[in-house]
């Protein structure tokens, strides 16, 4: 399986768990991995990573993720 990086501001561990289970709502993701300012995604070819951001963006508006 695929692994895609994304790099994101403002994450703490009052948010990591909500951010993570928002990214595993997504189709095609199998794993969210998040550490420090990085977030990284298992996932098989039906990701969308567009989706997978505006999910993130949408569960904590304080968040800015970019695909690392």
């Amino acid at each position: 399986m695929a692994q895609t990086l994304f790099k994101a501001a403002g994450l703490t561990p009052a948010n990591a768990d909500a951010l993570k289970d928002a990214g595993m709502a997504i189709a095609g993701v199998r794993w969210v991995n998040i550490n420090n300012d990085n977030v990284v995604v298992t996932h098989d070819d039906s990701f969308d990573a567009d989706a997978f951001v505006s999910a993130l963006r949408n569960a904590d508006g304080s968040v800015s993720v970019s695909k690392g």
